[in-house]
């Protein structure tokens, strides 16, 4: 699952990176970012089919809820275009979630070490999602899950299961195509695109916040390099 995540990037710098259009919300960096937080998510305006930022809350709450639910922050790519859950969000609701870096624990017995995965080349993480609005006596919530499928090769020492990562190339297709193209995107990433390492457990308490979290600490990058 992708359960923890962080975004450093500024406005100015999501607007580059994702050719954003209008007006954008209030934003302030953060690197420990966790289910039920308000997030800032790219969608494709139905109108103009321009990129907007908006804020939403990570937990998708489906529109035919009678409650909030559980609000699953995953939905798996094996099953996301065919399950009730998730079907219709992700047939004609597709979005991404702008990242520095997403978080795993190694599978094992506890205490389990987090890693923190990123680009090689700098550039910011694309998270493959759907969101979807519920409206309750009048206020409508907007939210999404994260799209995961099974680890590469380079990354299921750690842990079995990464979020969809959508390659700059792809992101039309992931917000406009019919589901049977945008479900040929939900892969593992490429073995080289990511490395990753060891960090501090202070990442484990969500009211910890900042840069140092994603400091690196003893280790190599992955197990199997050590």
């Amino acid at each position: 699952m992708c359960g923890r995540f962080a975004n450093a990037l500024s406005l100015e710098r999501m607007r580059q990176a994702f050719h954003l259009a209008g007006p954008a919300p209030d934003w302030l960096p953060s690197w420990n970012i966790a289910p039920r937080q308000p997030v800032a998510v790219v969608r494709r305006h139905p109108v103009s089919h321009d990129l907007r930022l908006d804020l939403l809350l990570w937990g998708l709450v489906p529109n035919w809820a009678h409650d909030m639910g559980r609000q699953p922050i995953n939905a798996r790519a094996e099953t996301v275009a065919t399950s009730g859950m998730f079907r219709a969000a992700f047939r004609s609701r597709r979005c991404l979630v702008p990242a520095t870096a997403y978080y795993e624990w190694q599978s094992g017995p506890p205490p389990r070490q987090p890693w923190a995965f990123a680009r090689r080349d700098g550039k910011p993480l694309a998270l493959a999602a759907i969101w979807e609005s519920w409206e309750y006596e009048g206020d409508i919530l907007r939210s999404f899950a994260i799209v995961t499928t099974q680890a590469s090769a380079a990354t299921r020492s750690i842990h079995d299961r990464m979020p969809v990562i959508i390659a700059d190339q792809d992101r039309d297709a992931w917000f406009g195509a019919p589901p049977a193209i945008a479900e040929r995107l939900l892969v593992p990433a490429p073995a080289d695109m990511l490395q990753a390492w060891r960090v501090g457990t202070r990442i484990n308490k969500v009211g910890h916040d900042g840069p140092d979290l994603l400091a690196p600490v003893e280790g190599g990058i992955f197990p199997e390099e050590k």
